[in-house]
């Protein structure tokens, strides 16, 4: 049986290449941060070299054509700072906001929840703003704020966005002098149905005052509001979908004595001790949550990934069929049921199990891949290069996926193709001292004398143990 890695979610194969905007005078300053830029690092590298980026940009013209750009300038006039204030003008909230509408502003209660009244910034000029009516559960307030003429956020929808997809981050943090909207480029890196939507958690480096800011699809639509849940330092990881929005209540007393417990945020805290291995954890979370509320997929699905981490895979099968139970169309969890039942050596079940995660999500390029390693188990070489095929079709840069494909060819006793494979991984993977060997072993079969030499050289840079056996067997009379 080869190698199979449970799938972690929260771990994007995606490195996206982050972007902030910021517009001062017509000119839009692009920034090229790490993924994994610390907030404070984010924002020290913001503020210290903006004004330097933008004698040195290229010109503006020539920004706007970049996607990036025509997404800024489509969307940023919606994008609002906002600081909200105690009985005692005191600053309980700072962070973004997105308009919606004529003198409405959508944004998180972590930002607008604590306070009864405070302003917003919009192109240069400060609105009063009230606490109008909120969601706790779901952690979006709006703001009532007379006189805002801004443009309104197009309205989209979290429901068909995809693991790996681009997406567009713009906040304005209150605590720029002036404040000004800043786009960040970045991916989905995970996605969780929940309350007839699909709670995101995204790979993009922004810092807490982006917190109530927009999450805009390609083509500009508002497909989420980013959150920054209390105590949480380091980037905003977490979007809530813009679904959401529809289902806030018409009108709310404003004031702290209505904000009450967020009911997702122990989605917030499962997903961040997924991203930190902390399975035992996890598994005590989504139990608490499940004896809390039994229908909750999300909790069974992470339950099963507690599970799974854990190398109990019997409990994990029963805790993603569960998840199944309560959500028939759960893609993610078929896919780990899947993983689950290759696990325990029940290759039939896993083969279906993924069969059904492809049906809804035919895009998704592990599933194919680890349906291509079930094949491979049960012996059927055709199609599990079929699916190795297109999991590569999907991502050829999967190093994991040529290599298993190379072995299949080797089974099937097709040299030149599983050399094809090999050659593939070594490209992509070139300090795989394994497919080396393997590609070496059959240009030898085929008589490639020269390529032979080529591999026991490349061998030597890797694992001299590994060539000196190489050497020794194919190149030496």
């Amino acid at each position: 049986m080869r190698t199979r890695l449970v799938p972690c979610l929260v771990q994007s194969a995606v490195t996206p290449h982050d972007i902030g905007f910021s517009r001062m005078n017509d000119t839009v300053v692009i920034l090229n941060l790490s993924s994994r830029t610390h907030e404070r690092r984010v924002s020290a590298i913001l503020k210290t070299f903006v004004i330097a980026l933008l004698s040195t940009c290229a010109s503006a013209d020539a920004a706007r054509e970049t996607p990036e750009a025509r997404i800024f300038a489509r969307v940023s006039p919606s994008v609002v700072g906002v600081n909200m204030g105690d009985a005692r003008s005191n600053s309980v909230g700072e962070g973004s906001g997105v308009v919606i509408g004529a003198g409405q502003v959508i944004t998180t209660c972590h930002v607008a929840g604590k306070g009864k009244n405070g302003h917003v910034v919009h192109s240069g000029k400060r609105y009063e703003a009230t606490l109008q009516s909120a969601q706790p559960d779901l952690d979006l307030c709006l703001l009532n704020v007379p006189g805002l003429q801004g443009p309104a956020a197009t309205l989209g929808s979290a429901l068909n966005v995809k693991t790996g997809q681009h997406i567009y981050a713009i906040g304005m943090p209150i605590d720029w002098n002036p404040p000004q909207p800043i786009l960040s480029k970045g991916v989905i890196s995970n996605l969780r149905p929940y309350l007839r939507s699909q709670y995101m958690r995204i790979a993009v480096p922004v810092s807490s005052g982006f917190s109530g800011g927009g999450l805009f699809d390609a083509h500009g639509a508002l497909i989420g509001i980013l959150s920054h849940p209390e105590g949480k330092g380091g980037d905003v990881t977490f979007a809530l979908p813009a679904d959401w929005i529809g289902e806030l209540p018409i009108k709310v007393r404003p004031g702290p004595e209505m904000i009450k417990k967020d009911e997702s945020a122990w989605l917030n805290r499962a997903l961040t001790l997924e991203k930190s291995a902390d399975w035992r954890g996890l598994l005590k979370l989504s139990q608490q949550e499940v004896n809390l509320d039994s229908g909750n997929a999300a909790a069974w699905f992470s339950m099963g990934m507690a599970f799974a981490n854990l190398k109990q895979y019997e409990q994990a099968v029963r805790a993603y069929r569960e998840a199944i139970r309560n959500q028939s169309e759960y893609g993610d969890a078929w896919h780990h049921l899947g993983v689950a039942y290759a696990n325990l050596k029940d290759y039939d079940n896993a083969i279906q199990a993924y069969r059904d995660a492809l049906s809804m999500q035919p895009e998704n390029a592990q599933a194919w891949y680890d349906l291509g390693l079930a094949y491979d188990d049960r012996k059927q070489h055709a199609h599990a290069i079929h699916a190795y095929r297109e999991a590569l079709r999907l991502d050829a840069e999967n190093a994991a996926a040529w290599y298993d494909l190379g072995m299949t060819y080797d089974d099937l006793k097709l040299y030149g193709e599983a050399a094809e494979a090999y050659a593939e991984t070594v490209r992509v993977q070139p300090e795989n001292a394994d497919a080396w060997y393997k590609l070496g072993v059959d240009y030898a079969i085929l008589g490639e004398r020269v390529k032979v030499r080529g591999v026991y050289q490349a061998l030597r840079k890797l694992d001299t143990k590994r060539a000196e056996q190489y050497f020794n067997t194919y190149i030496l009379p």
